[in-house]
């Protein structure tokens, strides 16, 4: 090396070093951008702080679709297998009852159902708000003193991660039910609930207003409350009103305080309420908040899990019957519904051949298709806005 010519050596590797030289001089460019950007950010410090927190932001906005598939898939399973056992519907209702009496003056107004215990949610407590029992432990027969039976509906699976059911009790607090929030969300949370309803209520006690869905023809909604605070209650349930909005003047039963008066409808909108209102606020992210309570739970999944259960969810059980000429009362009305609805089927079967009205074997099929074409459209969100089309004339009332 000692006798080598540094001027040949030059001449021989000039590219190598060249190149060398350049890679150098970029990375030395480099580094003098990058230093002034970090001193900017507050040194080098701030700035790899900044650096791992934009490629965490970017990782997740990547993985976000992939997750909420992941988990409204998971929800979806849940909501089905809680939804299509009946013993579900009957566990809320018990531990609804079995609340009320253990736990007064509170007054039970939630459930959340799990595959071992349902936890009641207490208003008007002054200890933890909650109560739990066992389902093994729920008694066959539950007494109801008070003959109030609970109107549950469900709202969707719970957020804590266990895929409990959330059942809100609707016969209880005030006549009002308001759904605001999102429009869209709002919407397919109130298809949700009339389907249920419309299921579970003796027929007749459901009266949907035009507007609610696409394929059923409602009345304009002074119309259809008339129609409602016409309809007899059955069984100690009162008639229930499905609206996008409500009646025009306000009538004065709407306005006044809850009562136990089972001849005033309870009244189910999208949009603001006015009076005495319980409020359910849906996001476009298919979340509910019951406001005033710790409800939040996720309804995404809700229309579809509907579409496929809804053969299989029980009708709302009466209350027991009383005792003395009320109950023979009460038996003779429900021998007498069944002997007129056992004749409106032998007038129908001696009928030409025609498409019948209300509910049909085809309505769980075109939920289906709704729910669907809802999802390919609109994501998960959009699950629940294909719910059940509603109908009022096609069941007996069940005893």
């Amino acid at each position: 090396m000692r006798n080598t010519d540094p001027f040949e050596f030059f001449s021989t590797h000039r590219d190598t070093i060249f190149r060398i030289c350049g890679i150098i001089g970029a990375l030395l460019i480099v580094f003098l951008i990058l230093r002034a950007i970090a001193m900017r950010m507050g040194g080098w410090k701030a700035a790899w702080a900044r650096v791992k927190r934009e490629l965490a932001v970017t990782r997740n906005a990547f993985a976000a679709p992939f997750r909420a598939w992941f988990q409204h898939q998971r929800r979806l399973r849940r909501l089905v297998h809680h939804l299509g056992a009946p013993l579900t519907w009957r566990d809320a209702e018990r531990a609804l009852v079995r609340a009320r009496q253990e736990a007064a003056p509170a007054r039970p107004y939630a459930a959340l159902v799990d595959d071992r215990e349902v936890t009641v949610l207490l208003a008007d407590s002054s200890e933890a708000g909650t109560w739990t029992i066992d389902r093994t432990e729920l008694p066959a027969v539950t007494p109801d003193p008070d003959a109030v039976r609970p109107v549950i509906v469900a709202l969707g699976a719970s957020e804590d991660g266990t895929g409990r059911a959330v059942f809100l009790d609707l016969a209880t607090g005030p006549q009002q039910f308001a759904i605001e929030g999102d429009q869209r969300a709002a919407a397919a949370l109130l298809q949700a609930i009339a389907a249920q309803l419309d299921v579970r209520l003796p027929a007749g006690l459901v009266t949907v207003a035009e507007g609610v869905h696409r394929n059923h023809q409602g009345e304009p909604v002074r119309n259809a409350y008339r129609a409602a605070r016409e309809t007899e209650p059955h069984f100690g349930l009162a008639p229930v009103l499905i609206a996008t909005e409500l009646p025009d003047p306000l009538p004065v039963e709407l306005s006044a305080p809850p009562s136990a008066d089972l001849t005033v409808p309870r009244v189910i909108v999208t949009g603001p309420g006015r009076g005495h209102v319980r409020r359910l606020l849906a996001d476009r992210h298919s979340r509910v908040y019951v406001t005033g309570t710790p409800l939040l739970p996720f309804f995404d999944a809700l229309g579809r899990a509907l579409a496929r259960v809804l053969p299989h969810i029980p009708p709302v059980l009466p209350p027991a019957p009383p005792t003395g000429n009320a109950a023979s009362d009460l038996f003779e009305e429900a021998e007498g519904q069944e002997q007129q609805q056992t004749t409106l089927v032998k007038t129908r079967k001696a009928e030409p051949e025609e498409v019948p009205l209300g509910r049909s074997a085809a309505t769980p099929l075109e939920s289906v298709a709704d729910a669907e074409a809802g999802e390919t459209s609109a994501g998960p969100a959009a699950d629940a806005t294909a719910g059940t089309a509603p109908s009022t004339t096609s069941r007996s009332p069940q005893p």
